[in-house]
């Protein structure tokens, strides 16, 4: 008979501690969220911004980083996911047509239709990213008792700018640089040589996310709007660099690893 005397009861206390468990779970929910939105304020105040699409303020630029390296592969990756809306200008896109020779231009002679398709290149790309200089090296830091190299420094630096098609600068001549240490040993070299090479991968990988920063940063944006509002009589004002001629369908040295193992050199008796 007592019974449901007992179950009545028991329904009755344990509907009050449903309600303070959920109102628990309501509280944490809402100090997790408070405390999630105050650190994304304090990061975006330090300067912090998380990835994701950064549009560049023109339509389409053209790089003279070659294609059919990495690095350039890389960089054009990050391009694209960055800026979808800006159209990559590449040579081995162009055609060469009949009309763009003069009669004295063989249309089978490579070095014609690669100074054709450059051209028209530099017509189409309202903004060019170009590679100034560049260097990847390597040097013992350090040698044991024997005089063999026991750490090597392993370097990498790049150079660059960003112009307008008509040379104007959005970027003046820029280097970034990364450094990484590596222990040695000569009895595991081709490890060693693997090892390297994985490390100069990881400072390119690291170059492209510099560059990609540099190159969408807000300053860019303001100066191409103040060039875009230049009249033409301060357009011939305005500070303009030489185009780089260099070709830009061979793989630079710089993408090629130094070897750890020189060619030892030869020492004259005298």
């Amino acid at each position: 008979m007592n019974s449901p005397t007992v179950c009545t009861t028991a329904r009755k206390v344990k509907l009050p501690l449903t309600a303070v468990h959920a109102r628990l779970q309501h509280g944490r929910t809402w100090l997790l969220s408070f405390f999630s939105v105050m650190a994304l304020l304090a990061l975006s105040g330090c300067g912090f911004r998380m990835q994701g699409e950064t549009p560049m303020p023109f339509s389409s630029l053209s790089i003279n980083i070659p294609q059919n390296s990495q690095f350039g592969a890389d960089l054009r990756r990050a391009i694209r996911a960055a800026s979808p809306d800006t159209k990559l200008i590449e040579p081995r896109d162009m055609i060469v047509r009949a009309g763009d020779l003069d009669e004295s231009e063989n249309s089978e002679d490579k070095a014609t239709l690669d100074r054709i398709k450059a051209a028209k290149v530099r017509k189409l790309a309202q903004a060019r990213l170009e590679q100034t200089n560049d260097f990847r090296g390597t040097r013992i830091v350090s040698i044991n008792a024997q005089g063999k190299p026991e750490e090597y420094e392993l370097s990498l630096s790049f150079t660059f700018r960003l112009v307008t098609a008509k040379d104007q600068v959005l970027l003046p001549d820029t280097t970034l640089s990364a450094i990484r240490s590596m222990p040695y040993d000569d009895r595991v070299v081709q490890a060693k040589e693997g090892e390297a090479a994985t490390l100069f991968k990881d400072m390119q990988r690291s170059l492209v996310a510099r560059i990609l920063r540099r190159i969408t940063a807000p300053d860019i944006t303001q100066r191409w709007q103040t060039l875009a509002k230049l009249t033409p009589e301060d357009e011939e004002e305005e500070e303009t660099v030489a185009r780089v001629t260099a070709p830009t369908t061979a793989i630079p040295p710089m993408w090629q690893n130094p070897s750890l193992t020189p060619s030892p050199v030869t020492v004259s008796p005298e």
